[in-house]
């Protein structure tokens, strides 16, 4: 094993394509975030790597729960270098769905605050006993990730975007 060097600075790449999703038997999030925390914790920090899991988590469990074309593919990609950790993820949807996603998308992403948006939004559903629909607005508020929507070719590619300055 290597001792020198900034191991912070090595890029690490990975793909993960999983088709058809009604096939998927069990937590494949859990599953996916869990490896991805394993293979960066030879390189990266305990708090990079944890970043990764949340939002490789949230995101897959995102497809999982609400994707309605289940015959369709789930595609996972992760780059991380000394500059920037990016996690992509794809589904396919309609384009009415990838309009609803965009809609949450630009609500978020136009918050002034993030925190202030997260704390009103579960104030309100605490009043109206509602659940669910939080983890995104975390992932800005708390893990300070950059989300954006777009529709291509048939899929909702989802990205989440964290600047790695500070932490080489």
């Amino acid at each position: 094993m290597s001792t020198g060097g900034n191991r912070t600075q090595t890029a690490v790449g990975a793909s993960i394509y999983i088709a058809p999703l009604d096939h998927v038997a069990g937590d494949v999030a859990g599953l996916l975030g869990n490896f991805l925390f394993d293979l960066l914790g030879m390189f990266y920090p305990r708090q990079i790597c944890s970043k990764a899991n949340v939002v490789v988590i949230e995101l897959v469990t995102n497809v999982m729960e609400h994707c309605s074309i289940r015959d369709g593919a789930l595609r996972v990609d992760l780059k991380i270098d000394g500059d920037e950790l990016c996690i992509t993820v794809a589904n396919p949807v309609s384009q009415e769905e990838f309009e609803a996603v965009r809609d949450r998308f630009a609500i978020i992403a136009s918050a002034e605050d993030p925190k202030k948006l997260l704390a009103d939004t579960v104030h309100r559903r605490r009043i109206d006993r509602a659940k669910g629909g939080l983890g995104l607005m975390r992932l800005t508020a708390e893990s300070k990730f950059k989300l954006t929507a777009e529709y291509e070719q048939g899929f909702l590619v989802v990205k989440a975007q964290f600047p790695m300055r500070g932490f080489a």
